[in-house]
């Protein structure tokens, strides 16, 4: 039964904080109603003010920490109380890697009948040098009192921050952002206003990649201007290692980053890496892990996952630009790689063939549509991997795999929520052998885990 809110908004109580949220929130109780406290710490004791009221819990803000944690830290970047972008800065990082761990099992509790203690969660995978990890910045433009502005926006408002360097993401990244920002500015370029419908630019896409020293820099714009060309043209002078400009333009309205095509301004076409010894190519809208460094250990550990040796046939769905299928290409007997997104597909395909990989075969389609089909022609794989967005996979390729019966799979998850639930409908069938946490992302709530399934 659904408990009744006996608080109101503008109330002040003191609770003790039981838990970390999915969020990164601490959740406490009073009177056995759950509160969420964004900004403190399991076992603290806060007294909050309470700004939101919702049917079962509430939403408050912490006024004093009368009994902080031993595990608070003060969080280095000036804009992380009101960004966004992290949530657990003020939390220690061993502490952080609990959480994620905590958070994996409180899943499997909430969305599963299955008997938790029994499943094996392993200790989170965490990173020694845990700032300045991301290779790409993803950041709105908007019209500031102190002119063009890069920033991001505050969590459940239409207040923009600007933010002059992220601490998470490469130095290189924030170095570029800050060039490009002057360039519009001198240029006089103004961000998209949603109030006046007017403007040219939207979002700044900036990738790095340090295994070649090249940075992609992408415009998302309303409309192409010449002023945009001119920049390109400074901004190769001005960064030695830039390889391409490129620009989008995209409806604002559209909910996507990009718009039906990427055009180059000047450069190439793609972005060059290297991993594990092969070499790469990344088109502006192709996805590519984030964290170089983690990324590493991420395909160590579905490589562990997989135990290949040297027959299987391997089905990677959820593909992208074909890292998991080439690096395991050497020790099977062949690998599909299945992608929806058009241009992941067009990556992998011609990443396939600079690395002279000849058992690989890609297929641009829905995973739930083409794998019946595959497996059909075929035959079942040896093992299956899924690396689904974050709604986690369709029910009619549970169903699938449901019939399918395949041996092992190994689903990596960037949702503890959705992988319990994908993972309590194949139960029936398929026992979890571990659950391996990798931290992707420190200093944000974000989870993302490998799970290796067995057919029972």
């Amino acid at each position: 039964m659904e408990k009744l809110n006996i608080l109101s908004i503008g109330d002040k109580v003191t609770i003790e904080i039981k838990k970390l949220g999915i969020n990164g929130e601490g959740i406490g109780y009073y009177n056995q109603l759950a509160v969420f406290v964004p900004g403190a710490i399991t076992r603290e004791t806060v007294d909050v003010e309470i700004v939101d009221v919702k049917p079962g819990f509430t939403l408050a803000k912490v006024v004093t920490i009368s009994n902080p944690s031993e595990r608070r830290l003060t969080p280095p970047c000036p804009f992380y109380e009101k960004c966004g972008g992290c949530q657990l800065q003020h939390v220690e990082y061993s502490e952080q890697l609990k959480h994620k761990q905590h958070l994996l099992k409180q899943s499997f509790k909430r969305y599963t009948k299955l008997d938790v203690d029994r499943i094996l969660i392993k200790k989170t995978l965490g990173m020694k040098n845990n700032y300045g990890y991301r290779n790409k910045s993803q950041m709105p433009f908007k019209n500031t009192n102190f002119g063009l502005a890069l920033g991001l926006y505050e969590p459940g408002s239409n207040y923009f921050v600007p933010i002059d360097s992220c601490m998470v993401q490469h130095g290189v990244v924030n170095q570029t952002n800050e060039t490009i920002l002057k360039l519009c500015r001198e240029k006089n370029l103004s961000a998209y206003d949603t109030r006046n419908k007017e403007g040219i630019l939207m979002n700044l896409i900036t990738r790095y990649m340090e295994s070649s020293d090249s940075l992609q820099v992408t415009f998302i714009v309303t409309e192409f201007v010449e002023p945009l060309k001119q920049i390109a043209e400074k901004a190769k002078r001005l960064i030695p290692n830039l390889k391409s400009v490129h620009y989008s333009v995209n409806n604002p309205k559209n909910t996507s980053m990009f718009g039906k095509t990427v055009v180059k301004i000047w450069g190439e076409d793609y972005i060059d890496t290297t991993f594990k010894n092969r070499n790469y190519k990344l088109s502006p809208e192709a996805f590519h892990q984030l964290n170089t460094k983690q990324m590493e250990v991420l395909y160590d550990e579905i490589d562990k996952a997989a135990g290949l040796k040297g027959y299987e046939t391997v089905i990677d769905c959820f593909s992208g630009i074909g890292m998991t299928a080439i690096e395991m290409a050497s020790r099977v007997k062949t690998v599909y790689g299945i992608d929806f997104a058009e241009a992941s597909i067009k990556d992998a395909k011609q990443n396939a063939e600079i690395n002279q990989i000849k058992n690989v075969f890609f297929i641009h389609d829905r995973v739930e549509k083409s794998l019946p089909g595959l497996i059909e022609k075929k035959g079942k794989p040896d093992v299956i991997i899924f690396d689904p967005p974050r709604t986690g996979l369709e029910p009619s390729l549970i169903k699938t795999l449901q019939d399918a019966k395949i041996k092992k799979m190994i689903y990596v998850s960037c949702n503890p929520s959705t992988l319990a639930k994908d993972i309590n409908e194949l139960s029936a069938l398929y026992q979890i052998e571990y659950i391996q946490p990798i931290d992707m992302f420190p200093h944000t709530a974000s989870v993302e885990s490998i799970s290796l399934l067995s057919l029972k």
